[in-house]
């Protein structure tokens, strides 16, 4: 095991060799995939930095020990009476013995804050970090109506830094957004980069927050760093009725013009595939992205009611996805900037370990 990590659900990292398997504990659901259901828990699988693998004969045996040990101890986990509360929202300043996550093959993680008031209601995280919440015996909260601030991360940071080599160390939209709303007065993510200066890490940054060049003069200051941007339309009225708390589209796209500017690696995430004009688009973002991530939305049950709000049904069927993200693809090309299958952009950017 070369990482654990419990803010998002109870996730797992194990290595061997060149293999690296990121082990998810989801709350149980039997309407969801996953490669085995405990008492408790969804057990999900996949292959770090590898698209496409299937699991080999000894990945299945490693998770079905996994597995075996889950069950035997799952009981043990405390079983709290969560409190009520009258807060519409909250937002706690807290201490933390630990903030870097190993994920394997040169690859770190960093969340400066634990949840999101951006809150997308389409968020994969939104239910694993409730259960994360459960486990701690804290009251229900919608996602996107908390947040905990970790007010002491960049100085546990500087003291892990020295204890691990230097690899990718990656800010995104996990459990938080880096440049959320809150960061503009806490600065818990610049305090992190401070921190970072100098160490031979290499910042990785996606975010929905226009406000990260805010902190350009510090993220010039490395060697090599990368700033991506979700941009998942060209229509800024899809982001209103799908992501009503992230920074309008123009803002975003105006924030990547200038991190490609000032000789940041810059990418764009079209994730989720929303409703758009594909030509105005990738005319939009190809001039400024070195390399695009694109994925339809997932999870389609429990966010359906957005589309059909909006009177979107069409937009959420398999045969909008695949068109769109196809043509996506194929304009992109050829504008050559290439598409990464994988969620890392390390390696088409160039920023891979080593």
């Amino acid at each position: 095991m070369v990482g654990w990590d419990a803010e998002q659900g109870i996730t797992l990292t194990l290595a061997r060799g060149d293999t690296t398997l990121l082990i998810e504990l989801e709350p149980l659901d039997p309407a969801r995939d996953c490669y085995a259901r405990t008492a408790l828990f969804n057990v999900c699988v996949r292959r770090q930095f590898a698209a496409g693998h299937d699991l080999s004969e000894l990945d299945h045996h490693a998770m079905d020990q996994l597995v075996r040990l889950v069950r035997d101890r799952e009981a043990d986990l405390p079983r709290f009476d969560r409190p009520t509360t009258n807060r519409r929202s909250l937002v706690r300043e807290i201490e933390v013995d630990r903030v870097l996550v190993p994920e394997g093959a040169g690859h770190y993680y960093v969340d400066p804050y634990v949840g999101c008031m951006i809150g997308c209601e389409f968020c994969y995280v939104g239910p694993r970090a409730d259960l994360s919440r459960r486990l701690e015996g804290l009251p229900e909260l919608a996602w996107g109506r908390y947040v905990d601030v970790k007010i002491n991360a960049a100085e546990v940071l500087r003291r892990e830094l020295p204890q691990h080599p230097p690899g990718v160390l990656r800010m995104s939209p996990l459990v938080t957004d880096p440049y959320q709303p809150l960061e503009s007065h806490y600065r818990i993510t610049r305090q992190c980069l401070e921190a970072m200066v100098g160490t031979g890490y290499v910042p990785t940054i996606l975010t929905r927050g226009a406000r990260v060049v805010d902190d350009l003069d510090l993220l010039t200051r490395f060697p090599r760093a990368a700033v991506g941007f979700s941009i998942p339309s060209d229509d800024d009225a899809m982001r209103v009725r799908f992501e009503p708390g992230g920074d309008p589209i123009d803002e975003r796209l105006d924030a990547l013009e200038r991190c490609s500017r000032a000789g940041l690696a810059t990418f764009a995430v079209i994730q989720p595939v929303l409703p758009m004009n594909v030509e105005r688009l990738v005319d939009l973002v190809a001039p400024w992205a070195r390399a695009v991530r694109i994925d339809r939305m997932h999870d389609i049950p429990r966010v359906r009611h957005l589309y059909d709000a909006a009177g979107l049904g069409w937009a959420a069927e398999p045969a909008f996805f695949d068109r769109t993200i196809a043509e996506l693809r194929e304009r992109f090309a050829a504008r050559g900037v290439p598409y990464d299958e994988l969620d890392d952009m390390t390696s088409v950017l160039g920023l891979a370990p080593g």
